[in-house]
């Protein structure tokens, strides 16, 4: 006993000397009657969810479909709204800009001029072939109709690509409210234009359609410093502990503004909605040489972590390495505590103040 005794000393004069504190004496009464209770460094009292980040939700980009403008335009008057279920070719809206009229003029003129080529170049063939004139006369025909149907193509492939009506463009009639757009597939208007006025920016997608039964996901942005420890295949969690989806994509490109990096998170729950902001838990893994301890036997003074070990008489304080910020709790570099030892959790506030020699009458304890 007595040696038992006189190694607690030494070791409480060792931390004096190299650590800066001394030892906590309180009993095991004033602990109780203070909210001081012990758990254990092995992390087996743990509950943590994993890194808390948050998602915003939407519908899975593989299963849309989309229509964006090569230019800035302007939303004239609006039919369908975003959430509503729509059909192929239900109109959405009415967009109009001087470069959507100059790009409607320029696709009907090439239709009518590639139906004159197309005239003169059939002609020419069968002159061709009559022997009537020579093959370069030919020649010359079929590639003024070609190069008009390249660029037929274009100008329809820009308008189809708004998703303007093409029973509009084959009427070649100006709409009454601008140009009428269409949904280009079946299924819910999870992107629409809110209101007339509204301006749609150059190459932004301003309709997007989600197939029946789409997928939802989850896009994270992580802080560069977390990429370590999230991987592909993740299980994501709510903030009831539940398994709501996993990881599906890392990108490896950072995001200098935000110094952060995109996950994308497959979601399997199917209580959340497109555009809803989350709270998730990523579980990952922890940094290398680390281990984790609660969050409720860390204390923070000034730019230094501590936690209160189990001594004999009390507690030791020992300052630790904060690597990693988890739910409930921290992960610390390894070589400061044994999984053997018990530490100090709950209103550990007052240790800080025996330290400082505050309270320990009221508690009943002393700091040496």
């Amino acid at each position: 006993m007595k040696k038992f005794a006189l190694s607690a000393a030494l070791f409480a004069q060792f931390c004096v000397q190299v650590l800066g504190y001394d030892e906590i004496v309180i009993s095991e009464s004033e602990m109780k009657t203070n909210g001081l209770y012990l758990v254990n460094a092995d992390g087996k009292d743990l509950n943590s969810r994993g890194i808390p980040f948050n998602a915003l939700i939407d519908f899975d980009d593989k299963t849309s479909i989309t229509q964006s403008s090569n230019f800035e335009t302007i939303v004239v008057n609006v039919y369908k709204r975003e959430g509503e279920q729509v059909r192929k070719g239900d109109l959405i809206c009415d967009i109009s800009s001087n470069e959507l009229n100059t790009l409607f003029f320029d696709f009907t003129n090439t239709r009518e001029r590639l139906k004159i080529a197309a005239e003169n170049e059939a002609k020419d063939r069968m002159l061709y072939k009559k022997g009537v004139i020579s093959r370069r006369e030919y020649q010359l025909s079929y590639l003024t109709m070609n190069e008009l149907q390249l660029k037929y193509n274009e100008t329809f492939a820009k308008l189809d690509l708004l998703g303007v009506s093409r029973e509009f463009m084959e009427s070649s009639k100006q709409g009454q409210y601008g140009f009428p757009i269409v949904a280009k597939a079946s299924g819910i208007l999870s992107v629409a234009p809110r209101q007339s006025g509204q301006k749609i920016n150059a190459f932004t997608p301003y309709v997007r359609i989600s197939l029946k039964n789409s997928d939802l996901l989850g896009r994270i942005r992580l802080p560069v410093h977390y990429s370590h420890a999230i991987e592909k295949g993740d299980a994501i969690y709510n903030e009831k502990g539940k398994e709501i989806g996993y990881i599906d994509a890392i990108s490896v490109v950072i995001d200098k503004n935000t110094n952060t990096i995109m996950a994308t998170a497959k979601i399997i729950a199917k209580d959340f909605k497109v555009g809803e902001m989350i709270e998730v838990y990523i579980g990952g893994d922890t940094p290398q040489d680390s281990m984790l301890i609660p969050s409720s036997s860390v204390l923070r003074m000034g730019n230094e972590y501590v936690v209160f070990v189990r001594s004999a008489n009390g507690f030791i304080p020992k300052k630790v390495e904060v690597l990693e910020e988890r739910d409930n709790s921290f992960a610390i570099k390894n070589g400061v505590l044994q999984t053997s030892s018990q530490l100090a959790s709950g209103s550990i506030i007052i240790l800080q103040g025996m330290m400082n020699g505050l309270g320990a009458n009221e508690a009943g304890g002393h700091a040496h």
